[in-house]
């Protein structure tokens, strides 16, 4: 048979054929493999990098709370003192202007400060 000769590199071309895509699809599942590694490496080293710089914002806006309650706190006092002295201040100036007002002398103006 002259047949068969032909037949079998047929057989053995399809075989070889099909060895051949079986390896380049082995290569490019090695590849996309690789290229995956790498992304996911990236996104690990990205999200630390992240990480960190979310520790420092979570720190740095502690602080600037904590600072701005001192600050509040320190303006609270602040004006509680200044309300403090007006209170006494109002009532020493209505105090002076009743006795001035028990003289008969509420309506004088006060002499000019050279």
């Amino acid at each position: 048979m002259v047949a068969a000769p032909g037949v079998y590199a047929v057989i053995k071309d399809l075989l070889g054929r099909r060895a051949m895509a079986r390896k380049a699809e082995a290569d490019l599942m090695q590849m996309a493999q690789d290229a995956a590694s790498g992304v996911i490496h990236t996104l690990r080293e990205e999200a630390e990098r992240l990480a960190q710089r979310l520790e420092q914002v979570e720190a740095e806006l502690g602080d600037l709370r904590r600072e701005h309650s001192r600050m509040i706190s320190d303006k609270d006092a602040r004006i509680a003192a200044l309300e403090g002295e007006k209170r006494q201040l109002e009532a020493r100036v209505a105090a002076y202007r009743r006795i001035l007002a028990a003289h008969g002398l509420a309506d004088e103006p006060a002499p000019a400060v050279a």
